[in-house]
């Protein structure tokens, strides 16, 4: 059966997700859980308060709220599609703004009032419902927002707690700020109706976020009968900006949640490319100094395993201190470093099982690696993967690490990285007196430059990877060295209604070794690749087109991540956007998308019989290996419910990997027959992939509500009468303002006839060149549950339990293997009484966190923390405990294992210099 993993370049349902899609409601899970990552993001602040018990209007930082709507109303809004202006308020000598949400400070007295707030969602453009006003004012410490939210109906405002950086069931303003005005780069601030904070990093206009991003910074929010007002106070420490630029950029949204109303100033057409770039005008911060702050975060760490744990040793319980550092070298770069680190509260990643010839890929969780990770990216390559540094095993760890990130006055933007990591005796990887062995050395630096306001853009990488381990003790892939380098670039034209974006990598591995062995083919240590895309960004209509290469020499994976190279191919995609005004509408919104794609085999390649040395098969340089044609939609509909659903169609193709890359074999030795496993020079031969036709749909209620839910389904059939189907479904509740639910659960039901069992040295005559390539016929079930719960005590303070059932059990029949390369023909596979039944595997988890969070002061944090892992693989060939072999989906299996517990106890402090 074909993969059905997403395509980087199709476009599935919506244009890829950026703030300038940011919205309340997403066009299906998938979106849902980039929602999770990005969110919709959006906050700031401004306040009106009662004058007295009996007052029907209130005061706004002196002004009456009546005359404050007459100024306001003066001015018209914005046209859309605008740049409008707002002048900052540069606060008299002496006076000061107290961040309470109340804004009766007099400071805010002589600061000019915006309003004129347009609907951006659903109806773009449309007239807002309800008022919305917002003053900004400055002095030498901070950037200061106060936004008055005014509602007719109080009663319909919703507010719900969450942690910092997650979204929640509420009302809320954003502010989001471009302090270099570089149209490119900017900040988000969002605070909801209860004071909840989220902030986020943007780059590439928007197109990208780092939403791990926390700086410290304050927001207060009050509400009365005439609605609700925030006030946001940014430290400059927090923010990057020139000191000698007056000009800001700046953008500042409202969300309803009850009537699913997002209104913003300014705004611009949903079918206009660019965010950022679409900013207003922050006019008027001047003399402000450059922050070169020092700030230390220096934690302490207990931490406790179960006796009972399987492996356990008296060392596993220690205590650990470290701190991490940051520090503002200018303005405009960042220095970040790390000592002893420690990532304990980080949740566990997901139970996956993989049946598949490539390498599983898990999201970075660990902070130090996530924040600032723009900085280290290249278009189209992954050239820097950060789970490579301190993940290989239990006892790996990271003894120190650092990193210098920024953008300069000069556009040019900086990111450099070193790592240090070590292996260390079980029970000592936390002990920092201990020295360990295979350290290897991790660096990584990119260079960029910007030109016209973020209208083009050129960038170079280059990674190395030095490992000093013995190559005789630990093999060439733990003692090699490895050097990567990468070029890309950015061109955008028309108002960045058109784009031409690509990029060239090249790596190397090795070389000392190469140099210093005469004997080695040093062409084999040399790999290179590549990509250029042009597109059509804006408009009703969108498109573009694509080629790439990966060479099959290239090899990223020291540091980077690379699944399966040897490959060049192209495509074409095709967007209309469903974009409808006015009330009566079958649609608030959607798209609908056409896709294609085609590859080939980027080198030829020929294998050996392994006994008699003849070529047993061959292709050609740019052989055939898949396509497909790609049809899918999404829209939401005017009850804020979203149907998503789309078709696949796949011509026959090849798999290359497939058919893996070493074999058994049996030798004799002191007159003992044993067995060897012995690699495939260049790999195993081609196997055919029958057409496969499918698709999939789904559904998503009104997301407004305070229970949603969603059911999505995917099914894919093939030539061969294999077939895939997944039905997954899954509910959102929020109990009340501090509690809420979320549960999802699916179900895979796969049949494979050609799932790879092992590949044999063929000592019949038959197979391929000299190897049986065993495949069987797989039955698979798959269940996976994953459930979240979070209690908030108080916007600082919440319990947040994550637990994840995972049951994947498998039959095997009809053992083949394959007799022709390069096809579908296969023979029954009977040598030596082989049975296909004795592959049969059952494989459960469970994974469970607990984790108390206490924010007990601006960057410090009190984490407790609970982890249960229980994991269980067999086989019905391993014959454990001479039991009975089970692999019903029963849950036996995932209770019976003996857990792990792990208790954990840490405290960081911040600590401003």
């Amino acid at each position: 059966m074909r993969p059905t993993h997403w395509q980087t370049h199709w476009q599935w349902m919506m244009r890829p997700f950026s703030h300038a899609d940011a919205r309340s409601t997403t066009p299906s899970r998938t979106m849902r859980m980039l929602r999770n990552r990005i969110g919709t993001l959006l906050g700031a602040g401004i306040l009106v308060m009662l004058s007295g018990a009996n007052t029907a209007r209130a005061n706004f930082a002196g002004f009456d709220v009546a005359s404050l709507d007459a100024d306001v109303s003066a001015t018209p809004a914005p046209p859309i599609g605008s740049s409008p202006e707002i002048k900052a308020c540069p606060l008299p000598a002496g006076s000061t703004i107290h961040v309470d949400g109340r804004l009766d400070d007099d400071a805010w007295r002589g600061a000019q009032p915006a309003g004129g707030f347009l609907q951006w969602n659903p109806d773009r453009g449309g007239q807002a419902s309800e008022q919305t006003v917002f003053k900004v004012a400055y002095d030498q410490h901070a950037v200061y927002f106060g936004i008055a939210c005014l509602d007719s109906n109080p009663d319909e405002m919703v507010g719900n707690l969450a942690r910092r950086d997650r979204d929640s069931r509420s009302d809320y303003v954003s502010v989001y700020v471009d302090p270099y005005n570089d149209k490119t780069t900017g900040y988000l601030f969002r605070v909801n109706l209860l004071g909840v904070q989220q902030d986020s990093y943007l780059y590439d206009d928007g197109n990208g976020s780092d939403d791990d991003w926390d700086a410290v910074w304050s927001a207060e929010t009050y509400r009365d009968s005439q609605g609700w007002y925030a006030e946001i106070e940014v430290p400059l420490s927090s923010i990057r900006y020139r000191q000698d630029a007056s000009t800001w950029g700046l953008h500042v949204r409202r969300f309803m949640q009850a009537r699913g109303e997002e209104s913003a100033w300014p705004v611009w057409e949903r079918e206009q490319s660019g965010f950022v770039s679409r900013f207003g005008r922050l006019e008027g911060i001047e003399n402000v100094p450059a922050p070169r702050q020092l700030e230390i975060y220096p934690y302490a760490v207990a931490r406790y395993q179960d006796p009972a744990a399987t492996g356990h040793e008296d060392r596993d319980d220690f205590e650990n201190f470290g701190a991490d550092l940051q520090y503002g070298v200018t303005a405009d770069l960042t220095l970040n470093a790390t000592v002893q680190p420690d990532f304990g509260q980080v949740e566990a990643d997901p139970a996956v099982l993989n049946l598949s010839p490539f390498e599983t890929q898990f999201s970075e969780k660990r902070p130090f690696f996530i924040e600032g990770s723009r900085y280290f990216r290249i278009q189209n390559f992954n050239l820097f993967y950060s789970r490579r540094i301190g993940t290989g095993t239990a006892t790996s760890r990271i003894r120190a690490a650092g990193k210098l990130t920024g953008k300069t006055e000069q556009d040019f933007t900086i990111g450099a990285l070193y790592a240090v990591t070590d292996e260390t005796q079980p029970g000592q990887t936390h002990n920092p007196f201990k020295s360990g062995e295979q350290v290897n050395h991790y660096l990584v630096g990119r260079f960029g430059k910007e030109f016209s306001n973020g209208d083009h853009s050129i960038s170079f990488m280059q990674t190395a990877t030095m490992k000093t381990a013995s190559r005789e003790e630990y093999g060439d892939r733990a003692s090699r060295e490895a050097y990567t380098s990468g070029l890309d670039f950015h061109f955008s034209f028309a108002d960045r209604g058109y784009a031409i974006d690509g990029s060239v990598v090249g790596s190397i591995v090795d070389p000392e070794k190469v140099a210093s062995d005469p004997g080695l083919n040093a062409s084999k240590t040399y790999g290179t690749g590549g990509e250029i895309d042009f597109a059509k960004r804006s408009g009703t209509i969108q498109g573009g087109t694509w080629g790439r290469w990966e060479g099959d020499r290239l090899d990223i994976n020291d540091i980077g991540f690379l699944g399966a190279p040897d490959e060049a191919n192209t495509g074409a995609w095709l967007s209309y956007i469903i974009s409808p005004k006015g009330e009566q509408k079958l649609v608030n919104r959607g798209n609908l998308n056409f896709n294609y794609y085609k590859s080939w085999l980027y080198a030829a390649r020929s294998g050996d019989d392994v006994h008699t040395g003849e070529t047993a098969w061959s292709y050609g340089r740019g052989h055939r290996q898949s396509g497909n044609y790609n049809v899918n939609t999404w829209v939401q509909l005017p009850s804020y419910w979203e149907l998503w659903g789309g078709a696949d169609f796949y011509p026959e193709g090849t798999q290359r990997f497939e058919t893996r890359t070493t074999y058994l074999a049996e030798v004799e030795e002191n007159g003992e027959s044993r067995t060897v496993r012995r690699s495939i020079p260049g790999g195993g031969p081609l196997i055919d992939e029958p057409t496969t036709y499918g698709g999939w749909w789904g559904i998503n209620t009104d997301s407004r509500k305070a229970v949603s839910t969603y059911l999505e389904g995917s099914h894919y059939w093939d030539a061969a009468a294999n077939v895939s189907h997944r039905l997954s479904t899954g509910v959102t509740w929020t109990q009340s303002s501090a509690v809420n639910h979320q549960l999802s659960a699916s179900y895979r039901y796969r049949l494979d006839d050609t799932q790879h069992l092992e590949n044999y040295e063929a000592t019949d005559g038959g197979g391929v060149g000299g190897i049986s390539y065993v495949f069987g016929e797989i039955t698979q079930r798959t269940v996976d549950v994953t459930l979240r719960t979070n209690v908030l005590f108080n916007r600082n303070q919440s319990l947040e339990l994550y637990l994840q059932p995972f049951l994947s059990v498998g039959d095997y029949t009809r053992p083949r293997r394959l007799t022709r390369a390069d096809t579908y023909d296969l023979e029954p596979y009977t040598v030596n009484g082989f049975r296909a039944q004795d592959f049969d595997f059952r494989f459960s988890s469970v994974n469970l966190n607990m984790v108390y969070r206490w924010q007990y002061r601006p960057g410090s944090t009190l984490y407790l923390v609970w982890t249960q892992a229980r994991s269980d693989y067999d086989e019905r060939r391993f014959g454990n405990s001479g039991t009975r072999f089970d692999n019903s989906l029963g849950t036996d299996a995932l209770f019976g294992t003996e857990p792990e517990n792990v208790f954990l106890v840490k405290l960081t402090y911040w600590l401003p210099i």
